[in-house]
């Protein structure tokens, strides 16, 4: 949007700092006057020395409230406006919400820049820049303002959960899973009424199997995808046509939540508890919680939908802020059956039923076994007296990548060429519970002439091009299947409930039913090693029943999502204030502290949700103080004559909310 000879624009810096997470006032040079919108990226000067910043603007006006002469705005960097109104609210709304810097989110958002294909788009679409100004006319949305929610009260509005049974199907030339085919046919009305549709999945065999769906639904021509694994240049060319306000089906990993669409109709997310949809980088959302308050923002519909509903969910759908629809599909039983723990053994590990169900189904079509972890041996141990081998550095556990490979630590990643056991001074290793490619080789054995492929998280399969093999696959590398497997064997269940988290169980139902998911509708699917319990829950499907469950023992518990949380680190020099801030919160708890393995101190505040907007504030008060000390800490020690070597690193408080690691973050 424009503002016919705006004098002055409100800009945000595009900077890390977080003392600099704040609207800067600037004036606007008469040359720029006519050429400068909201949205776009312009280079600003800083007080401090003779430095330069690039910023977004984010308000035109012709007055400002301050009083004394403004810096001017040095130029434009691109006509384009990038970040429209509607998307700094949703960035402020986030970085509010988990005490970060809407810079940080912003950089999450807007991809980089090419001229060459910006200046292309722009010549074969010469009227887009008065389309950007109408759209942004037609949003209407105040900058920096908290809104009332759009969606209050409103019957239209759908916020749905989605709990689905799995399964693939195929139409025409085309598999996919049953869940994609559900969510291209509701976007078909969306796009038909003129809005647009985002749709965020877990990884790129999710993405891959919506797109092949789209365009069996000859969608193609509507459809953009937004993610890391697509060519920079064409990430920039497909964010340039989001912003020019075409219906759109915009399909991408996490960070597609805030494609910026201007007539955003529905807002679809799988597998919504997935720990891929965190953002690792801060301020370390949730792509769940960013729907959320996206949708509360616009008004639009949502549908989260996964195999297995987390905790986060279900407390929504126990507020009936959700609705929680079931799948009407039926899929096959899951045999469930239990081993002794921590057995090497192979003969131990797979009972006679599971060689008996992969022989049965080879002849007929592809089995998939699904196992915990990749490599040979995702554990080692001494060879004198069995116990576990451990990094000399970290303590971590130390894994063989393949066959006669140099052990390799899984936490650092240190190699080891040389060993000795901390209890009995041994020097040489046995591999522990078998990896991925020893389990290949023992199938291999077997079933010999069988061909055994083993899929890897680099490898770019989504779909199986020969329907007669062995597949062995760990969490979310399994490829589809055309028909279905004709067999479906989940390994190591007691390595995946072995999980130090609140949410193990979760994800471990989560693990298998997907896995069972890729199963033949008239397919056999063996589970070993779930234990009692989740072995009755898989048999029986009820896991929305499971997981109400859960979360009623948390709620008596006072955890994770019972209530909320914030992990708090920072220098140990810093432990006083950081108590102090601490102290003053309305908080239900406050854990700690603990010494990380960086030398670092770590509070766990617990509180609840209504006191999640003061307690964001006041710790966000406390990284930018923490920061401001590190600063000045820092120019004084290049500033002293004493110090003949480089500056140490500084360090400050950084606090992560709602952390999905929360039970096993590492000492």
């Amino acid at each position: 949007m424009t503002i016919p000879n705006a004098r002055f624009a409100r800009v945000v810096l595009d900077s890390s700092l977080p003392q600099l997470d704040h609207p800067f006032d600037y004036a606007v040079p008469e040359n720029l006057a006519t050429e400068i919108r909201v949205g776009q990226r312009v280079i600003v000067p800083l007080r401090s020395g003779n430095r330069r910043s690039d910023a977004f603007v984010i308000e035109l006006a012709d007055a400002t409230e301050f009083p004394g002469t403004l810096s001017e705005i040095e130029s434009i960097v691109s006509p384009v406006p990038v970040v429209p109104g509607h998307l700094y609210e949703l960035a402020r709304a986030v970085a509010d919400r988990q005490a970060g810097s809407v810079s940080d989110v912003l950089r999450l958002c807007v991809p980089t820049r090419y001229v060459r294909v910006e200046k292309s788009f722009l010549e074969q679409n010469p009227d887009y820049l008065a389309r950007a100004d109408s759209e942004s006319d037609v949003e209407k949305r105040p900058i920096a303002v908290s809104p009332t929610p759009a969606a209050a009260g409103s019957q239209a509005t759908q916020r749905l959960f989605i709990l689905d049974a799995g399964g693939t199907e195929q139409r025409g030339a085309w598999s996919a899973p049953r869940w994609s085919w559900s969510f291209v046919e509701r976007a078909k009305d969306y796009i038909a009424r003129g809005q647009s549709v985002v749709c965020v999945v877990p990884d790129f065999r999710d993405v891959s199997h919506v797109e092949h769906a789209l365009a069996h639904a000859n969608l193609e021509s509507v459809t953009v995808r937004v993610d890391g694994d697509v060519p920079s240049a064409q990430r920039w060319l497909a964010y340039l046509r989001i912003l020019s306000g075409e219906p759109l089906i915009v399909v991408g990993k996490r960070s597609a939540v805030y494609a910026p669409v201007p007539r955003l109709g529905l807002l679809y997310l799988w597998g919504e508890g997935d720990d891929s949809l965190v953002e690792p980088h801060a301020p370390y959302a949730h792509a769940r919680d960013v729907a959320l308050i996206r949708q509360n923002l616009t008004g639009c519909d949502l549908v989260l939908s996964s195999f297995v509903p987390s905790a986060a969910v279900m407390r929504l759908v126990r507020m009936n802020y959700l609705d929680l629809s079931k799948s009407s599909s039926t899929r096959p039983k899951i045999q469930a059956t239990d081993l002794e723990r921590g057995s090497s053994d192979l003969s131990q590990r797979i009972p006679s039923q599971v060689f008996s169900a992969i022989r049965e189904a080879l002849p007929d079509g592809a089995v998939l076994v699904h196992v915990a972890k990749p490599g040979f041996a995702s554990t080692t141990r001494c060879a004198q007296c069995r116990e576990r081998a451990r990094c000399s550095e970290c303590s971590g556990p130390l894994r063989l990548g393949a066959r006669g490979s140099v052990p390799m630590c899984g936490w650092c990643g240190r190699m080891h060429p040389t060993f000795e056991c901390r209890s009995c001074g041994g020097v040489s290793l046995i591999a522990g519970m078998s990896g991925q490619s020893k389990i290949a080789e023992e199938l291999g054995r077997a079933f010999v002439g069988a061909r055994i492929v083993v899929t890897e998280a680099s490898q770019q399969m989504s779909e199986l091009p020969d329907d007669r093999v062995i597949v062995i696959a760990t969490p979310g590398t399994e490829p589809l299947a055309r028909n279905g497997y004709r067999a479906v064997i989940i390994l190591d269940g007691e390595v995946t409930r072995s999980r130090d988290d609140l949410d193990t169980d979760v994800h471990a139902l989560s693990a298998w039913l997907t896995a069972a998911s890729f199963a033949a509708d008239d397919g056999r699917i063996v589970a070993v090693g779930t234990g009692p319990l989740l072995g009755r829950v898989m048999a029986t499907r009820d896991v929305d029943g499971f997981v109400a469950q859960s979360l009623l023992d948390r709620e008596v518990l006072g955890l994770p999502p019972a209530v909320r949380s914030a992990v708090v680190e920072g220098p140990t020099e810093l432990e006083p204030q950081v108590r102090q801030v601490l102290a003053d919160l309305p908080s239900r708890a406050i854990l700690g502290p603990t010494s990380t393995r960086d030398s670092k101190q770590r509070f766990i505040v617990l509180f609840d949700y209504r006191n999640g907007a003061e307690i964001a504030k006041s710790l966000r008060a406390l990284i930018v103080t923490s920061a401001q000390q590190s600063r000045k800490r820092a120019s004084a020690q290049m500033r002293s004559e004493s110090a003949d070597q480089a500056p140490s690193r500084t360090t400050r408080v950084t606090v992560r909310m709602d952390d999905t690691a929360l039970a096993h973050l590492e000492s």
